[in-house]
């Protein structure tokens, strides 16, 4: 076995002597590594099974699974984890929980469903159904629905059901845009790892448990609010996710066959793991799989206890990567890297240095510039603050709760967090309307999928791990997720942004090392937070659609017009707008006919009316195709567009505004 402390490059040696750790108010102190293969960055098919909803509370399965799934994760210790998850739909709320599309059960031969072909114009599953109109995200009726109280209540009684005999420390919060958390819970003890007696305090919303790889999410926020802020300040050059890695950090080198591709790495790169670069470069070093010992040998196997016992700086880091080739063309796809995330944070360290002219550490800058702003107070990254040692959670396991990871790692995993702080990011820069730190604009380009995979399930982003989720109209909508893991502790954030909420799962081990080794089960955050989307989602569709039937829907009159809106299929649809005697539907249909003759009219059944992201507006679009294809074909002088409705409350009535045909509609 080599050397733990040298390597025959010269990039580092006596690596190990630079770790420092701390010893914990516990009777195990400090530990390194346990073998348990994390889940921290597990990519799962989302399975959920498609259930018809019986007598209220019976659930009977309709379809058989697709045979055959491809199921595969990545795992701390050796990159792969096949897993599969089962979840059952939600009685009472909806017969179409969030599910995998059962495309063998409809599928025509045709590679291509186009617009045209009947089957994507008769079958729901082809509709491009709208997400709730933006500016209701964050209506406090929301929150009011029956839909939504029954689903905490039942999500209260399945968590509890489910955690009744766990040894685990589990803490869960759920946030909306129109209030903040609305729920939590909360399972456990603090000091696993001692007995009840002696340590009886229980875990809660400001329990400090490693949050390990949601630790990248922050280094990606740093890399935009620092964009922001240069922005603001006319500072250049700007720094953005498509700067080029080398124009921020010219001290990043690749060998000298991988010249160009070094100069072509982005920081958006780095931050969607689609660098190229090898998950952890230089950590673990084997001589062959015999290294591997199962189950592991106290004192005698000292695998795991090499990690992180190199490239502890910055120099280190840059030299080791300076000596290994990439894994995968650039930009090609998505793999893994830790190694990738910590040169990010090296990168905007850099920029930061130069736009605020100070030097300080990556931990103290994210301190700053994002934990203190959203009063993340009980949120850190480096030694633990003395004062919050009282609200670490110990693991019964080994773990690394004592362990001080080298600084120049903290971006790719070294945070501590609890589910109030992880409430408090998600709510006011991922969820609200009015973002902290970064614009909305930015937010909404962060919360995007870059690359997808073949299951049309999940994708990757910028950090995110998406899972593809089908609504009970059959619109799919991206949940974005990131999960983290280090021994004995997993974590797991998601945000379901179009209808404005999102989940914070933490969880300790509860059982001790052999209890593992001899096969004992552990609590899964990402299992957790599928039940909470599977439970939640569909009620707040119910509710969304409740708010927006009863605002908009009815007839609306005037002296010279009416206008007739339903909620039918999914959709708000403008049935009827005729002013002055100008049917204002069969005038679009007239404006396609002049392209090409007269064709089948589109929009003879009405057009589906589109939210924007500002109050009250909408636009008109065909009913069977996407959001994207007609808008704005032809404006007025003033600009208003053919397709654009307005909604105004005027003396407590709802108005239907219509510029073109200077339509002013009330309501009845």
């Amino acid at each position: 076995m080599p050397s733990a402390n040298k390597k025959k490059d010269g990039c580092y040696e006596k690596a190990n002597s630079r770790l420092r750790s701390y010893q914990c108010n516990t009777q195990k102190g400090y530990q390194t590594m346990e073998s348990r293969p994390l889940l921290d960055e597990k990519l799962v098919m989302m399975m959920v099974e498609d259930d018809e909803v019986e007598g209220g509370v019976e659930v009977k399965k309709r379809r058989k699974w697709l045979v055959n799934t491809c199921w595969m994760a990545i795992s701390f210790s050796t990159g792969i984890l096949l897993t599969l998850y089962l979840v059952k739909g939600i009685p009472n709320l909806s017969s179409q929980p969030l599910q995998r599309r059962q495309t063998s059960d409809i599928y025509t031969g045709n590679t291509i469903l186009a617009a045209g072909n009947d089957l994507s114009v008769s079958s729901p599953q082809w509709r491009c159904v709208p997400p709730p109109p933006a500016f209701l995200l964050e209506d406090p009726r929301v929150m009011q629905h029956p839909a939504i109280k029954f689903a905490l209540a039942q999500l209260e009684l399945t968590l509890k059901a489910d955690t009744f005999s766990s040894k685990e420390a589990i803490s869960i919060s759920i946030v909306h845009s129109a209030k903040g958390k609305i729920y939590e819970f909360h399972q456990g003890r603090k000091r696993l790892n001692e007995s009840a007696s002696a340590s009886p305090a229980k875990v809660n919303g400001n329990s400090i448990h490693r949050i390990a790889s949601i630790s990248k999410v922050f280094a990606v926020l740093e890399t935009l609010m620092l964009s922001r802020q240069a922005r603001l300040e006319k500072f250049v050059p700007e720094i953005t996710l498509e700067s080029r890695l080398q124009d921020v950090l010219p001290e990043f080198k690749l060998p000298q066959e991988f010249k160009e591709e070094a100069a072509d790495i982005t920081l958006g790169q780095l931050g969607s793991h689609r660098a190229g670069i090898g998950r952890d470069m230089g950590e673990l070093v084997f001589n062959s799989p015999r290294d591997i010992l199962w189950p592991p040998v106290p004192g005698q196997d000292t695998f795991f206890e090499r990690y992180y016992q190199h490239n502890t700086s910055s120099q280190e880091l840059l030299c080791t990567v300076s000596k290994n080739d990439l894994i995968w063309q650039v930009g090609q796809t998505p793999s893994y890297s830790n190694t990738g995330f910590s040169i990010l944070g090296l990168a905007t360290g850099n920029y930061r240095k130069k736009l605020k002219k100070q030097n300080k550490s990556w931990a103290s800058s994210i301190k700053e510039d994002i934990f203190d702003p959203l009063e993340m107070d009980h949120t850190f990254a480096g030694p633990i603050p003395k004062g919050l040692r009282k609200d670490i959670v110990t693991p019964n396991s080994r773990n690394m709760v004592d362990l001080i990871v080298p600084a120049v790692h903290d971006p790719a995993g070294g945070i501590f967090s609890t589910t109030n702080d992880l409430a408090k990011l998600i709510h006011k820069v991922l969820l609200s309307r009015s973002p902290l730190l970064i614009s909305n604009s930015q937010r909404l380009d962060w919360l995007r999928s870059i690359h997808y995979n073949t299951d049309a399930i999940t994708s990757v982003g910028v950090p995110w791990e998406s899972y593809r989720a089908i609504m009970p109209d059959y619109a799919a909508y991206n949940i974005y997720f990131k999960g983290g893991g280090l021994p004995g502790q997993y974590s797991q954030i998601s945000a379901f942004p179009e209808f404005g909420y999102g989940v914070a799962v933490l969880t300790s081990v509860g059982s001790t090392d052999s209890e593992l080794f001899a096969g004992a089960t552990t609590t899964d955050p990402f299992g957790l937070s599928l039940k909470v989307h599977n439970t939640l989602a569909p009620a707040i569709w119910k509710a969304y659609n409740s708010i927006v039937t009863a605002d908009y829907a009815g007839t609306y009159t005037s002296p010279n017009g009416i206008a007739r809106i339903v909620f039918e299929n999914g959709f708000l649809t403008l049935k009827e707008l005729k002013i002055d005697g100008v049917d204002v539907l069969l005038k679009a249909d007239q404006l396609i006919w002049r392209q090409g003759g007269r064709q089948v009219s589109i929009f003879g059944n009405g057009a589906g009316l589109i939210g924007t992201g500002f109050a009250g507006k909408f636009r008109a679009t065909a009913l069977f195709s996407c959001i994207w294809s007609a808008f704005d074909i032809v404006t007025t002088k003033s600009g208003w567009g053919l397709d654009l409705i307005v909604f105004k409350k005027v003396n407590g009535k709802m108005t239907l505004f219509y510029e073109p045909m200077k339509g002013k509609l009330v309501k009845q």
